[in-house]
């Protein structure tokens, strides 16, 4: 890391980048990863911390694997790629997951030279204001979102957060799509890092629709 002289500059050049995309990842799969790689070379992120959710607060009783089961998949997903890492912070807490909690730990644990970005997508960035303390997350994270494809118009951003695009193709890709043609039997290997579909398929995850 250089250290300049003092002023601006060097407060900027102090400051570790680091990404955070958090989600049920039920399953984990490529575009996920892609968001990750795309918000590393467009906003020079440090890294990347994949957040698996334990209770989801917006999904409560909607993941089919186990929290022990997404963890895994992520940490399969991620394992060769040094500027990702895994944590179990959400897995590991009792009660609802929610992200206001997860950057307030985090702020602690990275230290107040860390800028945090949230990585989202863009209809989930239009929904932050209906978070738990959305005022106090916009003050701790900036967002870099992914626009969904096939909208007619740009989706409103919400007042107050500091947002970006990812410069990215947009990529109508789901978990619940994954779960469905699992269940239906079809082929999913273009659609999953090679180690998460041999697991899927080594422990029989989403084989019968919910």
């Amino acid at each position: 890391m250089r250290h300049d002289s003092a002023g601006t500059d060097a407060r900027a050049d102090a400051l570790r980048r680091v990404g955070i995309l958090g989600g049920t990842f039920d399953p984990v799969h490529r575009l996920h990863l892609e968001l990750a790689r795309v918000a590393i070379a467009q906003f020079e992120l440090e890294s990347v911390i994949f957040l698996p959710t334990g209770r989801p607060a917006r999904k409560l009783g909607a993941t089919r694997a186990s929290a022990t089961e997404r963890l895994r998949m992520l940490q399969l997903a991620t394992e060769d790629n040094p500027r990702f890492s895994v944590s179990t912070m959400e897995v590991e807490r009792s009660g609802i997951s929610y992200t206001i909690d997860s950057l307030r730990e985090l702020r602690q644990l990275l230290g107040t030279d860390a800028e945090l970005f949230l990585i989202l997508g863009e209809d989930t960035a239009t929904d932050l204001p209906s978070w738990k303390d959305s005022e106090q997350i916009a003050a701790l994270a900036g967002v870099l979102y992914a626009e969904r494809p096939g909208e007619a118009e740009a989706l409103p951003l919400p007042r107050g957060f500091a947002c970006q695009r990812l410069a990215m193709e947009a990529c109508d890709l789901s978990s619940t799509q994954i779960r469905e043609r699992l269940a239906a039997g079809k082929d999913v290997r273009a659609l999953l890092p090679s180690q998460v579909y041999d697991y899927i398929r080594r422990q029989g995850l989403y084989a019968e629709p919910r």
